[in-house]
């Protein structure tokens, strides 16, 4: 197959490859450390990566040029950090939701691509409707103050309640401020839901 598409690196574009991104692209990019980058609400937050050079341009490929292969190197990248964590709990996969209107004209949920990929390598299971979005909010890079922004614009599907003991796994694939994953951990919480651990494709400096 590789032979007849001309396999090529997602950022380089060189032929040389075995994988979607080549083994000098993958060099660039640096792992962060395998500790909480940040703790909010009794919850342990986790980074793989800087949002910066060719993570950044995986990430922008996945979300605005169409390009759902890139889903699997980002979550390979998730998970060769994940594995460095020695976290041995057996998760339930979340992720954010995204607007109907964005994933209309998408064509797809790039958080599910991620999760999906993901979760072929952990075998955890993923449920897709734990959250919905209630209403359109800016891009939070856009958004000057990112905590209004993103404020009360989740619910939750309160059919999972049975579920509220296990342990679930929350990712995604920017942290900038934390505002989003914040707001999930608040409706979770409130719900009952306090085995959570959030892990990040990447963060902001």
């Amino acid at each position: 197959m590789n032979l007849i598409y001309n396999r090529k690196c997602l950022i380089c574009s060189c032929s040389k490859v075995d994988n979607l991104l080549c083994k000098n692209c993958l060099k660039e990019i640096t792992f962060l450390s395998s500790f909480p980058h940040k703790i909010y609400n009794e919850v342990e937050i986790y980074s793989a990566c800087l949002y910066e050079n060719n993570v950044k341009k995986l990430i922008r490929l996945l979300k605005f040029s169409h390009r759902r292969t890139s889903s699997i190197v980002l979550a390979d990248l998730l998970f060769t950090y994940f594995k460095k964590l020695n976290l041995k709990d057996d998760y339930i996969i979340i992720y954010p939701p995204t607007f109907f209107t964005k994933s209309l004209f998408r064509g797809y949920k790039h958080m599910y691509l991620i999760a999906k990929e993901f979760s072929k390598h952990t075998n955890f299971k993923i449920i897709n409707d734990l959250f919905f979005k209630t209403k359109y909010t800016k891009p939070q890079y856009k958004a000057r103050n990112r905590r209004s922004n993103i404020k009360n614009s989740f619910s939750l599907n309160l059919k999972y309640k049975n579920l509220k003991d296990k342990n679930f796994l929350l990712i995604d694939d920017i942290t900038t401020s934390g505002a989003t994953l914040e707001e999930l951990i608040n409706l979770l919480k409130e719900n009952g839901f306090n085995n959570i651990t959030c892990l990040t494709v990447s963060k902001t400096r």
